[in-house]
């Protein structure tokens, strides 16, 4: 009677042991999906406000734009917003960073004159080399030789390679393979399919250095990009400040003489024979603008966390016909 008395209870234990280890398992898979869920739902979160600071930061980059071409085109907005200065707004200088701020972000911008690029069709081959000294270093004279005359074989008519060129045969055994053009470069993005080019790849953006509009060949000191004031200076910060001060200084006109004076006697005489101090009739602008979501005003343009933060970046070229303009190209980036 006992042993019959003691198996029923140890049957119902099993089934109360075998009940709790389910609802254990149903507790880890609800957990389990609830984490799931949760984390789900925080990328989603992430997502959307990696989507709304893009957005934002186009747009402002988007106003800088429009602001710069105000300018080049010597007008104002029929109402000046309440942070521009009438008075500023008319002394308006080529390659000087301007910035304003918005509830949103920051907004920067500058503008140029494409004669103050290097020209990949007129440019004399002196300064096309002084350039890839500055990025190379002068002692990378094979790599140099190789961009020079490769340069020269993609332009050229002919299918003969310099020394230390390349013709179509060179490119159409890549992979993917390309022929030369053969003709008058187009686009300034083709400087990036030219043999031995490969090693400057990422270090710089072909339009803030090269244009196919700067017939004269010649760069204009009083209208370059900051990459090319970094290359004219040789990347001196001290040159660098001394010619946006003058800038300033001289309502944005500097002459042969004040050039002497920012770059120094050597650097001078270097670059003379390759630049020019008037802007002359070219007709052709690139324009970038910048936008900063988030950034306060007490944040300045120098403070080390802007330079940091993510931004937008809008590049336009335009060719300017008296009080209207004609967009040639757009390239938006988020960096």
């Amino acid at each position: 009677m006992l042993i019959n008395f003691i198996k029923p209870h140890l049957h119902l234990g099993e089934k109360k042991g075998f009940a709790l280890m389910v609802v254990i398992v149903v507790m880890l898979l609800a957990s389990l999906l609830a984490s799931q869920l949760i984390f789900k739902v925080k990328t989603e979160l992430l997502i959307s406000q990696n989507i709304e600071t893009r957005v934002i930061g186009n747009y402002l980059a988007e106003a800088g734009v429009n602001m710069a071409t105000f300018r080049v085109l010597g007008q104002k907005p029929i109402d000046l917003p309440d942070f521009a200065d009438e008075d500023e707004w008319l002394h308006f200088f080529e390659g000087f960073l301007y910035e304003f701020f918005l509830p949103t972000g920051r907004v920067s911008y500058y503008a140029v004159n494409e004669s103050g690029k290097i020209d990949l069709n007129k440019s004399p081959q002196r300064l096309i080399e002084l350039f890839l000294e500055y990025q190379l270093g002068a002692e990378k004279k094979a790599e140099i030789d190789i961009i020079l005359d490769s340069l020269q074989d993609w332009r050229d008519p002919d299918d003969l390679h310099r020394l230390n060129g390349a013709e179509s045969e060179f490119y159409e055994a890549l992979d993917p393979p390309y022929i030369a053009r053969n003709e008058r470069i187009e686009d300034v993005s083709e400087f990036f399919l030219i043999n031995g080019t490969e090693v400057l790849s990422g270090q710089f953006d072909a339009m803030d250095i090269f244009s196919v509009y700067n017939t004269g060949g010649k760069i204009n000191f009083n209208s370059l990009t900051p990459a090319m004031l970094n290359f004219v200076t040789n990347n001196n910060s001290e040159m660098i400040v001394a010619y946006r001060e003058a800038k300033k200084e001289f309502n944005g006109r500097l002459t042969s003489a004040l050039a002497a004076e920012i770059l120094g006697e050597e650097r001078f005489g270097e670059l003379l024979p390759f630049m020019t101090f008037t802007s002359g009739t070219n007709k052709y602008f690139f324009i970038v603008g910048s936008g900063q979501p988030g950034l306060k005003e007490n944040e300045s343009l120098d403070a080390e966390t802007p330079q940091k933060a993510p931004r937008s970046q809008n590049s336009i070229l335009i060719q300017k016909n008296g009080t209207n303009y004609t967009f040639l190209s757009w390239q938006e980036r988020y960096i």
